[in-house]
């Protein structure tokens, strides 16, 4: 990944419908993927690649929650890991250079 000005807002949900309710006062989603990822290093690929074309914007990626912990656990920002609830109805990170760092879920 190049080293990125801005990072980019990542948030994973279980499928398309659940990115229309992401929190709109929050996430201004630029695009949503679903990218075709089998392993955890195939979804931090997809996704640092979306991180260098949306800088500074926010998109919203089809994963499963198991595959999404996983990858947190492989790039997790200075090398601490971080681990979402499982009562949250979405993951979000931002995504640069140093890492991915867990963005919390209350606005």
């Amino acid at each position: 990944m190049s080293d990125l000005q801005c990072p980019a807002t990542v948030v994973f949900v279980a499928d398309a419908a659940a990115a229309d309710n992401l929190p709109t006062s929050r996430f201004r989603v630029a695009q949503v993927m679903s990218p075709y990822v089998r392993t955890p290093m195939d979804l931090v690929g997809a996704v640092e690649n979306a991180a260098d074309e949306y800088r500074g914007e926010c998109v919203a990626v089809v994963a499963p929650r198991p595959l999404v912990i996983e990858a947190l656990d492989e790039v997790s920002a200075g090398g601490s890991s971080a681990t979402p609830s499982p009562d949250d109805p979405w993951v979000a990170v931002d995504v640069d250079s140093a890492g991915w760092t867990l963005l919390h879920t209350e606005s």
